[in-house]
């Protein structure tokens, strides 16, 4: 039976079952398909403190050594990132020298723009062995591992204390929480701010994105989970702020000093959270038939234009988009291929599915008739990118929360 990750309670209840699922993250080679794994998946709500959370630890190691995700292919991504540096400059506007620690720091994109915006000591962490490799290639230096609380008592003495810490897009992706912000208390000043971005629980019920949920997402964060993490580290939340990522997410700011005065945005927040009744166990019990129901709409849909003839692909090899293609009824007969910008991708093929991933200059080439946005929070920037396609009477696809069809 497994335990809260927040509160360490045996109190979980099922709210989906994914059943066996191979890691949304994971792609393969053509030579590999033979020999890949699946795993059981199941969406739990936590009865004692309302964290959901999935079912299944696997080793982190097999789900992020080879992870392929970079952060510098998206425009949208870097927009975030220069409006995060404006935020960041309202807590060190004070300082001469600033310094920076990242934790899953990826290909150094983020470190990169806060350099030349701030002076002072920049260091990123993160287990991709390929991508931590590439990003000290480019100036950023990356240690090569997990972050941990144990292994923030080898960067303390090492590289001393920093006065901001950034974790976007990880905390979701971390098996003990705890044990993260533990870590960060280590490491950081006084006066330190930890800034954390996630996706908003309140956005994945209300929007319905069940394709949030995959192996190497672990737990599905609300403002008031995040707050439960702090209590039970002594540390305290002072503002939050909504920004447009990953279908809605927070940027949560947090610091270990007490006298620290709290936004009036937290207490907007929760109230928002509660007001939906996001932490009522009804709710969630239900989420199980609303995703039935849009599954059922988006294979209604998909099947009848594979009926027709009609030429489908997908664009974006993203793990959201993995988890849903896996739970796509005939994905691999449906769609003929998937469209990411990634090199590190091109070339191979979808975990589960197996449909090989092109460059998306190929669209132009192998004409589809319409294409399922898988990286649908990512639709506006891929809409502009491939006007051509529209203009040529393509049509895209996105999946949340009704199917809908863009021409």
């Amino acid at each position: 039976m497994p335990i809260c990750r927040i509160c360490k309670k045996k109190k979980l209840s099922l709210v989906f079952n994914y059943k066996k699922n191979a890691f949304a993250g994971s792609l393969l080679k053509k030579s590999q398909i033979k020999n890949e794994k699946k795993f059981d998946l199941k969406l739990l709500y936590c009865d004692n403190c309302s964290h959901l959370q999935i079912n299944k630890l696997v080793d982190p190691g097999l789900l992020f050594n080879n992870y392929l995700w970079e952060t510098g292919i998206s425009n949208s991504n870097i927009k975030l990132i220069n409006n995060l540096v404006k935020d960041i400059k309202k807590y060190t506007n004070k300082r001469k020298k600033n310094n920076f620690f990242e934790i899953a720091s990826n290909d150094g994109s983020c470190l990169k723009i806060i350099k030349k915006n701030f002076d002072g000591k920049i260091i990123g962490i993160d287990p991709a062995k390929k991508i931590a490799a590439n990003a000290n290639k480019n100036g950023i230096y990356t240690i090569n591992k997990f972050f941990s609380a144990k292994n923030s008592q080898i960067i303390k003495s090492r590289f001393n204390l920093f006065n901001i810490c950034i974790a976007r897009n990880v905390i979701a992706h971390v098996q003990d929480p705890v044990d993260i912000f533990f870590g960060v208390k280590e490491i950081i000043e006084k006066d330190g701010i930890f800034i954390l971005e996630f996706p908003h629980l309140l956005n994945i019920y209300k929007e319905l994105q069940y394709d949030n949920v995959f192996h190497e997402h672990v737990g599905y964060h609300s403002l008031k989970s995040i707050i439960d993490i702090c209590l039970i580290t002594d540390m305290k939340v002072i503002n939050v702020k909504k920004i447009n990522s990953q279908g809605g997410s927070l940027r949560v700011f947090i610091s270990k000093n007490k006298k620290h005065k709290v936004s009036r945005s937290v207490n907007k927040i929760l109230i928002e959270e509660s007001k939906i009744k996001l932490f009522n166990k009804k709710i969630w019990m239900n989420f199980n038939s609303k995703i039935k129901n849009n599954l059922n709409k988006l294979e209604k849909l998909l099947n009848n234009l594979h009926k027709k003839n009609k030429k489908i692909s997908v664009y974006g090899a993203s793990g959201k988009g993995q988890s849903l293609l896996q739970l796509i009824k005939n994905s691999d007969k449906i769609f003929d291929k998937v469209y990411d910008k990634s090199k590190m991708k091109q070339g191979l093929y979808t975990p589960g599915t197996h449909i090989k991933i092109s460059n998306p200059s190929n669209i132009y080439i192998d004409k589809p008739d319409y294409i399922f946005v898988c990286t649908w929070n990512l639709i506006d920037e891929i809409v502009e990118e491939h006007k051509k396609f529209i203009l040529n009477g393509g049509k895209f696809i996105i999946p949340f929360p009704l199917p809908k069809i863009i021409k």
